[in-house]
């Protein structure tokens, strides 16, 4: 059968998956590798690779049911994004992890990186992504890679097989309070780095983190290109405040900071 152009693809239908929000089926007949260059936010010599939330992220998470999870929003609903995302995870089921680590691997040498990025849409797939990011890791020594995640179970199990990750992979456990003020559950028995997401008006719950990211603190000027990116360098038993920031609520809160400021 002849292969369909990108074009014809990108024609295909998207669907609403279980928070509502679009994707593409996992039909989609196109099957190539994205990895990207970051942006103005995440920094733009910072490499990226995502795969679509609606194969890979935890769908008992209120993070995904109520759509609040920034993947769901803005730039990442995009269509042609969606099409790479799918794309993405079509890759991984077709090839083993040591093609998945030439491609990235290929990409970072390419365009010189020293920082890398798994997920800021969606999550560890499988136990061969989890290979894949090992083996990235111990491929470019000289690069900082790190992930955020709800699938504490892949690293866990990986970690009780194999031992410590390498040091320039720094995957945070991501810790989600749900509407009803409970977390979700989270096993952490290798005390891996943390993140604690803080929805407005609950800001009196970073009295128990390590740090604060600056990028998501309405009273300070930084985006993850421009801070000390913290995140990137957690140790274990360190935890990372992230306050909920670019919601409408949020937006709306960061005008008003403004407006009194030039009162000032």
């Amino acid at each position: 059968m002849e292969r369909p152009t990108k074009n014809q693809v990108r024609k295909g239908p998207m669907k609403p998956g279980q928070n509502g929000k679009n994707y593409f089926p996992i039909e989609l007949a196109s099957a190539t590798f994205h990895a990207t260059l970051g942006n103005s936010k995440v920094g733009n010599k910072v490499g990226c690779y995502n795969i679509a939330i609606e194969y890979t992220c935890m769908h008992d998470c209120d993070c995904y049911k109520s759509g609040k999870c920034y993947a769901c929003q803005g730039c990442y609903n995009f269509q042609s994004n969606q099409q790479k995302y799918t794309e993405n995870f079509k890759y991984y089921m077709e090839n083993d992890a040591a093609t998945l680590a030439g491609n990235i691997t290929e990409y970072i040498v390419k365009n010189n990186l020293s920082l890398f990025r798994y997920f800021t849409c969606g999550d560890i797939p499988g136990r061969k992504f989890m290979e894949t990011m090992v083996k990235v890791a111990l491929d470019n020594p000289s690069v900082k890679f790190w992930a955020y995640t709800k699938k504490y179970h892949i690293v866990n199990r990986w970690i009780d097989e194999n031992g410590k990750l390498p040091e320039n992979l720094v995957i945070i456990f991501s810790h989600w309070l749900n509407d009803d003020g409970t977390y979700y559950p989270m096993e952490n028995p290798h005390n891996m780095p943390t993140s604690e997401f803080i929805p407005l008006g609950k800001e009196e719950l970073t009295k128990t983190v390590t740090h604060i990211c600056p990028c998501s603190d309405p009273n300070v000027k930084a985006t993850c290109a421009t801070c000390d990116h913290h995140c990137y360098n957690l140790k274990p038993g360190e935890s990372m405040a992230l306050l909920e920031h670019s919601t409408q609520r949020t937006k709306e809160r960061d005008r008003a900071i403004k407006a009194a400021h030039e009162k000032l």
